[in-house]
């Protein structure tokens, strides 16, 4: 570890914490930064899965109040939401960093294609609900493919189950985010948990990140809220694209 690396977590950690509070996608400044700072591939996503885990915590208690009406909605989802983390934690505890390292940029774009189609899927799944509540079942498996994907790459999580929460229930985005910040949270004690145990973890680096998204959160709550959000989003894609076409070429 040398000044220049912790520089570079420090930033990565400010931006990305500041993203997550406005638009989301702070995993797509933190994980290739941790890359960058010669943290391999397997083992920068582990890392990264551990150390934005006490901002999701810290969203949840955020957001307690509009969970409100939806205690019991909430405590059906924590199994779906364990199940499918402990899965998808596994899956990678499994993945051979060969492997791993292969899909690694087919897993960037995707999640960078969810960040530019997010706003979009939503508005759209919201308008087929017609406001009526779909059967349960539709909610479970949403979220459970959701966090699935979560625990094994956390990019873009929050996207992912804003969309299918919002399908799955007829509530105001304010609650609908409520409940997914209950579920993220649930992803984050699982990968705490299991990657702290079983992976191979960078300690330094969450020591520098943790403390770093912290700051960038509330830093983005009151300030970079006040930046329109389509330009962010757009800065946010377009470097995605640019790093997976790296990442792809580089794998080449």
């Amino acid at each position: 570890m040398n000044l220049l690396q912790v520089s570079a977590l420090l930033l990565a950690g400010l931006v990305g914490g500041g993203l997550n509070a406005v638009a989301g996608g702070g995993s797509l400044i933190t994980y290739p930064t941790l890359m960058a700072v010669g943290v391999p591939p397997l083992q920068a996503n582990a890392t990264n899965g551990i150390a934005v885990a006490p901002a999701y915590a810290a969203a949840a208690f955020g957001s307690r109040e509009h969970l409100r009406g939806q205690k019991r909605r909430a405590l059906l989802l924590i199994p779906t939401a364990l199940v499918a983390s402990v899965c998808g934690a596994l899956l990678l505890l499994n993945t051979p960093h060969s492997v791993f390292e292969a899909i690694v940029p087919f897993l960037v774009l995707a999640a960078t294609v969810l960040m530019a189609v997010g706003p979009w899927v939503n508005r759209k799944v919201t308008k087929l609900n017609g406001g009526r509540a779909l059967h349960p079942v539709v909610l479970h498996i949403g979220v459970f493919a959701g966090c699935l994907y979560g625990s094994y790459f956390n990019a873009a999580l929050g996207l992912i189950l804003i969309a299918v929460i919002a399908m799955g229930v007829s509530e105001r985005l304010v609650r609908v985010g409520a409940l997914k910040n209950f579920c993220t949270m649930l992803v984050g004690v699982v990968t705490c948990v299991m990657y702290g145990v079983w992976a191979d973890v960078a300690w330094w680096a969450i020591g520098v990140l943790v403390p770093a998204t912290f700051i960038g959160g509330y830093i983005g709550a009151r300030v970079f809220q006040k930046i329109p959000e389509r330009p962010l989003r757009i800065a946010i894609v377009v470097y995605g694209l640019v790093l997976s076409a790296v990442l792809l070429w580089r794998s080449l």
